[in-house]
């Protein structure tokens, strides 16, 4: 019995309660109170709102870089209109080789005035073309460097004859040197 006695007392005596340390310390939280439920809100509509344009930035970064290599890759699928010269046997600067070549224009297909340009002026043009082409020497035009220089002087050249456009590209279909 004395056992159910001390158990009884030890019952009976007040018990201290620690205190919690929620109740020690009142942090900004805490002191906060009723705002607690707006700021969080708030802090959420922010982050909501930044990821929204950060996406539709990059959406639209997307969406423009595709469309313009789709545009790229349209336009270089895009063949232009050939426009055929007769064929050129010129000697060379030296006077003791000869080159004889076919050219070819390429034009943008939906300018048909360019076209009819080129053919109306083609006397001038084979007289730019034999003038740039007797300039050259066979030194000159032996390597695939001096052929491209050969064909960016013919397309300046007959550029500056043009008034409804300019010439796309340059090509030799035929290129025999002796």
């Amino acid at each position: 019995m004395a056992e159910v006695q001390a158990v009884n007392e030890a019952a009976k005596a007040p018990v201290k309660q620690e205190e919690s340390p929620k109740k020690k310390s009142k942090g900004l939280i805490s002191r906060l109170g009723v705002f607690k439920i707006p700021i969080l809100f708030m802090l959420v509509s922010v982050l909501a709102v930044t990821t929204a344009l950060v996406i539709t930035r990059v959406t639209q970064t997307d969406a423009a870089t595709k469309s313009e290599s789709h545009t790229k890759e349209t336009k270089k699928k895009e063949l232009g209109k050939f426009v055929p010269l007769d064929s050129f046997t010129v000697n060379l600067a030296g006077g003791q080789n000869y080159l004889q070549t076919t050219i070819v224009f390429e034009i943008d297909s939906r300018n048909a005035e360019l076209e009819n340009e080129l053919k109306e002026r083609k006397p001038q043009i084979s007289d730019v073309v034999i003038a740039k082409l007797t300039s050259k020497s066979i030194e000159d035009i032996s390597d695939n460097a001096g052929r491209e220089r050969l064909k960016a002087e013919i397309k300046k050249a007959v550029d500056s004859l043009l008034g409804y456009g300019k010439i796309e590209r340059v090509y030799f279909t035929t290129f025999i040197m002796q």
